[in-house]
Order: C-alpha cells, then structure tokens, then sequence
C-alpha cells in the first residue's frame, strides 16, 4: 500500500505540472495573439501608407486631348557601326602634351541608316578627331569630361549627317575603348 500512496502522490504531482503548463500556455498564446495583431496593423498601414504615396499612375486629360492620342514611335532594332580605326590625338596638357585614342561604334535603327554612316565615314571621323583634337588632356581625365566629349561627339556627327543626308540618324556615341598616355 505504501506503494501506492507514493504512485497517488506522483499522479498529484504531474497534474499540477499540467494545470501550471496551462495557464502559461494561455498566457503565451495571448502574447502570440496580440504580436499577430500588431504586425497585421503594421503591414496594413504601411500597405497604405506605400498606396498613398505611389500616386496616381494616370495622366491628366487635358481639354480636347485623348489619352489614345499619343504617338509613339517604335524603334528598329538597335544596330553598331563600328568605326574601323581608332581615332588618335594628340592633347595639350599642364604639363606635357598626352596622346588619346579613341575606338567608337555609333548606334543606329535602320539598315539605311547603317548604309549612310558607312558612306560618310571619312567625314565622320574627320569631325570627331577635330573636336577631339581641341580637348585639354585635365579635362579627359575625369568621367564628366569623357562623358561631355561623348554628348559633344554625337551632336558632332549628328550635325555633320543632316547636313549630307538630311537626317541625325545616329542614335548614340559610344565609346568601345578610350587610352591616353
């Protein structure tokens, strides 16, 4: 019997462990219930807040405007002529005179387009090495320079094809390889 009173007395034992485990187990789950909450009220404003500061995507429409009355033109695949030599300069600098060598590709939409750069190459890069020649070495140096020299190129050879075959069309300068020594 003294058995048993030590087998009752264990039973006792652990359903208390378990009405205990209950109650922090209710306490827990009050605390999951709440931190759900607060997140579901977070993501929910900041869903908001992220709607109201977006905007409105459309356009307003003017008097007398449709909003199909837009035009817009689709452009040809991009195609590269290379330019087949480097263009080489030399350029006054601070303190001694610097060469720079230039390999350029223009970008085009149209194979006519291709065909007229081809025919105007020499004049093409005659125009560009003048308006490189005139450049100051310092100047080069930085990206800003390199990239002004580039906008500078291309209105260059854009002027220089309106004038011979009525049209700019060339699309970007770029700038395949760029030395100065």
């Amino acid at each position: 019997m003294a058995e048993d009173d030590q087998d009752l007395e264990l039973d006792l034992e652990e359903s208390e462990g378990e009405d205990g485990d209950g109650e922090e187990s209710s306490g827990g789950s009050k605390k999951l219930i709440i931190i759900m909450i607060i997140a579901a009220v977070l993501l929910i404003g900041g869903g908001a807040a992220a709607f109201f500061m977006m905007g409105d995507d459309s356009a307003e429409v003017t008097e007398g405007e449709s909003p199909d009355d837009e035009v817009v033109e689709e452009k040809g695949p991009a195609i590269y002529v290379g330019v087949p030599n480097a263009i080489t300069a030399n350029l006054p600098g601070d303190k001694r005179s610097r060469t720079v060598q230039i390999k350029m590709s223009f970008l085009v939409r149209s194979e006519e387009a291709k065909e007229h750069i081809r025919q105007h190459m020499p004049q093409l890069k005659n125009d560009v090495l003048m308006l490189v020649s005139q450049k100051d070495a310092a100047a080069l140096k930085l990206p800003e320079g390199r990239q002004k020299l580039q906008a500078e190129a291309l209105a260059t050879v854009q002027k220089t094809l309106t004038e011979l075959v009525g049209e700019p069309t060339v699309e970007k300068v770029l700038f395949v390889s760029f030395v100065m020594q």
